[in-house]
């Protein structure tokens, strides 16, 4: 373990754990992939949610949960079906990774895999998404990070910020130990909804923030060191 994640100490970590999950009990958002118990709707859920809000989501995804339930469907519709979704969300290039993602869970029987290093080769799943879609759908632990998650750590610790932590280790191994063992879907959705909702990117709400006396950024009040451009 290194230094900077040695700043958070054992009791530290339960705390802001405790307090995150019990803040999301009372504040906790409700989106139609969240009670999806079908493999590949999930999935498709999480690549339309790269990069767009929620929100943005929610009437997308229900009118393709519609259209195509199974991943075979979308085949068989072929590509400019899935760029009428993505388009909606303005992202036009996702629409040719939706289509590919379908063509390659299709091929697998209809159900993408539960490991890890196998989601990675379908088209359109990254890291954060496969993460994502095994610990919040398929009840695996997996410890999400993105640009969110790295800057409310940067925050929290007043280390800098890094927008692409992906090879970032200090946040990659702080957010492993805070992600719980057996919790972790719970704890997931919780810094879901804290980093959109309290912690957001331009006016955090400290004086609601569940973990403000955890975090360093409460204390001194300012931002931390954005990335150089």
């Amino acid at each position: 373990m290194t230094t900077e994640v040695q700043l958070l100490d054992k009791r530290t970590i339960a705390n802001v754990r405790r307090n995150l999950l019990a803040w999301h009990n009372a504040e906790s958002a409700t989106f139609a992939w969240r009670t999806e118990s079908d493999p590949w709707l999930s999935l498709a859920a999480e690549i339309l949610l790269q990069r767009t809000r929620a929100s943005q989501v929610e009437p997308v995804y229900k009118d393709f949960k519609t259209k195509y339930p199974t991943a075979s469907s979308l085949v068989e519709a072929g590509p400019l079906a899935a760029r009428e979704f993505t388009n909606r969300l303005g992202l036009h290039w996702r629409g040719d990774l939706l289509y590919a993602a379908a063509k390659h869970v299709d091929g697998m029987g209809g159900v993408p895999p539960d490991s890890h290093e196998e989601l990675r080769h379908i088209p359109g799943v990254g890291p954060y998404t496969a993460a994502a879609w095994l610990s919040l759908h398929r009840r695996k632990r997996a410890v999400i990070v993105d640009a969110n998650v790295s800057r409310w750590l940067s925050r929290m610790t007043g280390l800098p910020y890094e927008r692409d932590p992906r090879h970032v280790r200090w946040v990659n191994e702080l957010a492993d130990a805070l992600t719980p063992v057996r919790a972790f879907r719970g704890y997931n959705y919780a810094v879901l909804d804290f980093t959109m909702k309290v912690c957001n990117p331009k006016a955090p709400i400290c004086a609601q923030c569940p973990i403000r006396r955890n975090c360093q950024f409460g204390l001194q009040t300012r931002y931390p060191r954005e990335p150089r451009k």
